[in-house]
């Protein structure tokens, strides 16, 4: 009867075990079920470089012209306050010399200031207010296009070339052209078919009054003036006077001798 007894007991214990463990694993997967699925988040997109900005030309303070300023090469070095600027100086040098007291530059091809291509080698500086700049010029241009002369220079798109050239936009051979970029138009003012000469040196001169610019040239100093065209502008108060030189033929050379600059006259020169 004990025996009976204990059989029966151990055979409850044993099949309430399974009774009870079943139903617990049954609710655990019914919770499981009822929870959502947790969906992986996506991982975030590169994100896309911002390209950096290009920094915009500075202009450096302006010096006020009260007196004239003639520019001497001593010690084989620019003058104090001038800028030698070859944008593209790093790939393809423009060569100079300094030699009784004369800048000559030995120009490279495809230098130029035109369009997107603005890589002409420059002699400038910062000046402020109303002035005169003037130089003259030995040099010998037989290909299109070659030019060496005068420059105003605001920015990238806005500034005036004078120079003793050979073609260049409007056409012609040698003689003096005057081209001017304001914003975005570009504008051959005066081309060597309406001013031909073959002098090889010639002076040349652009003179500001508050925002209209004259430009004049003549062969020698025993010449009068001769105005080539008046030029009105919106240039700031300052900008970069001086020198340059263009050329997309050969290679060939410019010699620069009397820069100055002096303050604007009361009268026009002519």
């Amino acid at each position: 009867m004990n025996r009976l007894l204990f059989v029966f007991v151990a055979l409850s214990f044993v099949f309430g075990c399974r009774w009870f463990s079943g139903p617990a694993k049954n609710v655990e997967e019914a919770n499981n079920a009822n929870v959502p699925a947790v969906t992986p988040e996506p991982m975030p997109a590169a994100a896309t470089p911002v390209p950096t900005a290009t920094p915009s030309e500075g202009m450096p303070k302006g010096v006020v012209v009260d007196k004239v300023m003639p520019v001497k090469f001593e010690g084989g070095k620019f003058a104090a306050g001038w800028r030698w600027i070859d944008p593209d100086g790093e790939f393809s040098p423009t060569k100079y010399e300094f030699k009784d007291n004369r800048l000559t530059m030995t120009i490279p091809t495809t230098k130029d200031l035109y369009g997107g291509n603005r890589t002409a080698p420059r002699l400038v500086k910062a000046v402020t207010g109303d002035f005169q700049v003037e130089v003259r010029v030995n040099f010998v241009p037989t290909r299109d296009y070659q030019g060496a002369g005068l420059l105003i220079y605001l920015d990238g798109d806005n500034y005036i070339r004078l120079e003793r050239a050979f073609g260049g936009i409007g056409g012609g051979g040698s003689g003096i052209r005057l081209d001017a970029r304001r914003k975005d138009k570009y504008e051959p003012l005066t081309t060597p078919i309406e001013i031909p000469t073959i002098t090889t040196n010639v002076n040349l001169k652009i003179t500001r009054r508050l925002n209209m610019f004259s430009a004049f040239w003549r062969e020698d100093e025993s010449s009068e003036w001769r105005l080539i065209e008046d030029i009105e502008t919106e240039f700031g108060d300052t900008v970069l006077a001086g020198i340059v030189a263009c050329n997309t033929s050969e290679e060939t050379e410019a010699e620069f001798q009397q820069i100055k600059l002096s303050p604007q006259p009361l009268q026009k020169p002519y």
